[in-house]
């Protein structure tokens, strides 16, 4: 592999232009259109500073309290399905499917 120097190598990233710039025919300036962009920069700018101002005066406060209901019961509903054969008292279901309802099993 060719090696370049480092002049070669400096103009051609130079040269290198991944954006091209538009030509001076399509730009039309005005002084309406650089109000509004200056207007838009510094509202936007006021925000950024306003948030930057929030998030800085920003803190997390953690309390912890200790659950004093010993009565109540924390209920978990838990949906499980076996996939096994079982032994099934209705003799219909062991000759209609392989796997017969739990609720059937006894």
């Amino acid at each position: 592999m060719r090696r370049l120097n480092r002049k070669k190598t400096l103009s051609l990233v130079k040269e290198l232009d991944a954006f091209p710039k538009v030509p001076e025919s399509y730009v039309e300036t005005s002084v309406s259109r650089g109000t509004v962009s200056l207007l838009a920069f510094t509202i936007m700018g006021i925000l950024t500073v306003l948030e930057f101002l929030v998030y800085r005066e920003t803190w997390m406060r953690y309390e912890y309290e200790v659950d004093k209901d010993f009565t109540s019961k924390l209920r978990l509903n838990i949906d499980i399905t076996v996939a096994m054969r079982c032994q099934c008292k209705y003799r219909l279901w062991q000759q209609v499917a392989l796997f017969c309802p739990l609720s059937a099993c006894l």
